[in-house]
């Protein structure tokens, strides 16, 4: 596998079709900074392990996939945010494509 996992009770369970998964959902979110994108393939494979290995809702997965799934989302909207600031200074605004709707007063 590709990535580093440091919780040592789910790192076993990342499987390299869960981190395939994940890094596709990554990549299906749009253009984000490299470093940023390393840190939410792991996280995102967390957040599946965790859905796809629960067995009981109070079991240890359980427990831990409100906190990856806090962390993913913070990481997402850090990524984000650094994406805005590399087309700021590219000149380029916000990160789909440019398209224009007619408008007609009726």
């Amino acid at each position: 596998m590709k990535y580093a996992y440091a919780d040592a009770y789910l790192a076993r369970l990342v499987t390299p079709e869960r981190e395939a998964r994940a890094t596709t959902e990554v990549a299906e979110l749009g253009t984000l900074p490299a470093a940023w994108v390393d840190r939410l393939i792991p996280l995102r494979a967390y957040v599946l392990t965790c859905i796809e290995c629960q067995q009981s809702p109070d079991d240890l997965f359980n427990s831990k996939l409100p906190a990856y799934r806090k962390e993913y989302e913070a990481a997402l909207t850090g990524a984000r945010l650094a994406q805005g600031l590399v087309n700021a200074s590219a000149g380029r605004v916000g990160s789909g494509s440019t398209f224009t709707v007619p408008l007609y007063r009726a």
